[in-house]
């Protein structure tokens, strides 16, 4: 390559002699007439000679100057071009890339060659390539700049996100038109966003999470005194009937319903985070047999609730409430699927023994027996990009106003903190199978029996102090049908006025937490001010400012959460006087 060049540049020295020769012989007729010149004359023009000479010699070396600054420069400028932390490349009208840097080509994991004359939109994601395609648009038409983001494909088709910043270059021969591009990789700045946006929506439920807790506490308060009163009344009318009766049958399914509600209200409070539940041996099929009871009785006629469950299912080490829960969701999630068209639901309940191999294939179970239970449907089935997220908390695939997304992800939770698993599998058009692992429980569980209890009775003085007249009414009637003399009030003032006047002449004190003017905590201040070993029984449905902690801090000897069944409330005062007549 060298030595053609060389021939080159010797070719065309040759070439310009000729023509400075040529134009010299034009310029003077005489210039080689040396008739009549003196010696003088003849000295001073070879002087004149030397001295063009000398000057040539010393404008051919700055032009060598001026050119090896000049390649020195392009060197700069191409090292510049070819190791900028941005990728550049120029793309004709057609599309077809006619230069590329190498920071351009490591982006795309190709070498320069392999690129000249390349179609551009090849190395773009087929969803992004309208992106380009109306940038490019807006750029021939406009002419001004344009900034865009799109998804470029390597050698190897793996996508990265890229930044392309592209302006308009014109050729001044033939007025075409080439797009010079500055490409940068953001995939990591994507990657940051997206863990950004992540932290905000996981903010975003947390804050969802915390209102829902503050309004579970409100509900959990003015529900617990409706069921109080449901539940206290009901058990009048029990008592007034003879246990033949029809009608005492019925009662007894109200009992049983207000009960199952008092116990979804502690569950509301739970998701709340309000409160904790603390976990027992419970017999699994027991539980699942009372939960699919009421599932049924809730369910639309054209839905079918089909159940098999095991007689020898093993216990478990868990919540009976928060199970009863877990089941009602899921099946409320299959009668979803199929409300409009009807079908049936599955409820299998049986013992799993799991391997070491079965084991090793999720990575949160442990070889061991297990309780198996499974809910299907025939609905109309799930995706497997839908499938994928459904325990997400707040994803729901139904419209606005229909759905909240909380359902399956408090079954996640509870089956979490149950040391269990759960998956689901469907496809559309197949309905949906949930299958629950939980650990089987190998200790001990007592069998619970049905008993006919005596309500122990007394005859000491207690003062009942309620803001609400039918719970005051009732806790009255209670305490007076087991002997005891009270004296109620509806007003927390009124009811210290009537202490003050006379401390001594009251063996019990029985107080509401939320009432107007002095809450129930601060009348148990006041009545330990003036007797300081004076027992105070503090109710409450539900309250952010005591617990049972604080309760025995200010010097309250017992604490109970509305509402009151009858026989735990009549146990839990007889308890109460009886350690107070042992002091």
């Amino acid at each position: 390559m060298d030595a053609k060049k060389k021939i080159k540049g010797n070719q065309e020295n040759s070439d310009l002699r000729r023509f400075a020769q040529k134009e010299l012989m034009e310029d003077s007729d005489d210039l080689y007439n040396f008739t009549g010149k003196s010696h003088e004359d003849m000295a001073a023009l070879i002087h004149a000679l030397r001295v063009h000479q000398i000057e040539l010699k010393m404008q051919n070396e700055e032009l060598r100057r001026i050119q090896e600054e000049l390649e020195r420069t392009k060197s700069r400028y191409s090292h510049l071009y070819d190791f900028s932390p941005v990728g550049y490349l120029t793309v004709n009208e057609k599309g077809a890339i006619t230069e590329i840097n190498l920071t351009m080509t490591l982006m795309l994991g190709f070498e320069r060659e392999d690129l000249i004359g390349k179609m551009f939109s090849h190395f773009i994601m087929n969803e992004d390539q309208d992106i380009f395609y109306r940038s490019r648009q807006n750029l021939m038409r406009a002419e001004i700049p344009e900034i865009f983001e799109l998804r470029l494909l390597k050698k190897d088709r793996h996508p990265f996100f890229a930044r392309m910043e592209c302006m308009i270059l014109k050729s001044g021969v033939d007025e075409s038109m080439e797009i010079r591009a500055a490409v940068s990789d953001i995939s990591d700045r994507k990657l940051a966003e997206n863990e950004r946006d992540i932290l905000r929506d996981q903010l975003l439920q947390s804050q969802k999470l915390e209102s829902i807790g503050t309004l579970a506490g409100g509900i959990a308060h003015e529900f617990n005194n409706i069921l109080s009163i449901i539940i206290g009344n009901n058990e009048l009318v029990i008592d007034e009937l003879p246990e033949w009766s029809h009608a005492r049958e019925n009662t007894e399914d109200i009992r049983v319903a207000c009960l199952r509600a008092r116990d979804v209200v502690k569950q509301l409070l739970l998701f709340g985070q309000q409160t904790d539940q603390n976990k027992k041996p419970i017999q699994t099929g027991f539980v699942i047999r009372e939960s699919v009871k009421l599932i049924r009785s809730s369910t639309p006629a054209n839905i079918d609730i089909n159940q098999n469950i095991a007689d020898d299912v093993a216990p478990i080490l868990g919540n009976a409430t928060q199970i009863n829960q877990l089941l009602i969701n899921l099946c409320t999630n299959a009668t979803d699927a199929m409300i409009n068209t009807g079908g049936a639901i599955t409820i299998c309940l049986n013992n799993e023994i799991i391997d070491e191999k079965v084991a090793n294939s999720h990575a949160s179970l442990s070889p061991g027996r297990y309780v198996k239970l499974m809910v299907s449907d025939t609905g109309h089935g799930i995706d497997k990009h839908t499938l994928d997220r459904i325990f997400e908390p707040y994803f729901t695939t139904k419209a606005i106003g229909k759905g909240t997304g909380i359902g399956l992800a408090v079954v996640h939770g509870i089956v979490e903190k149950h040391s269990g698993i759960i998956w689901a599998e469907s496809s559309p058009g197949k309905g949906v199978l949930f299958t629950v692992l939980l650990p089987a429980y190998e200790g001990y569980v007592e069998v619970e029996r049905e008993e006919k209890i005596v309500l122990p009775e007394g005859h000491e003085r207690i003062l009942f102090v309620d803001d609400e007249p039918s719970l005051l009414k009732l806790g009255k009637y209670r305490l007076e049908s087991l002997g005891y003399e009270v004296q109620g009030s509806t007003d927390s003032s009124e009811a210290l006025a009537m202490f003050k006047k006379d401390p001594d002449s009251f063996d019990l004190i029985i107080t509401d937490m939320a009432m107007p003017n002095i809450t129930g905590d601060q009348l148990s201040v006041e009545i330990l001010k003036i007797r300081p070993n004076m027992p105070i029984l503090l109710c409450t449905g539900y309250s952010e400012k005591i617990s049972e902690k604080k309760a025995y801090d200010i010097g309250i000897c017992s604490f109970i959460m509305k509402p009151l069944d009858k026989k735990d409330f009549a146990v839990r005062v007889r308890k109460i006087l009886d350690e107070k007549n042992m002091e």
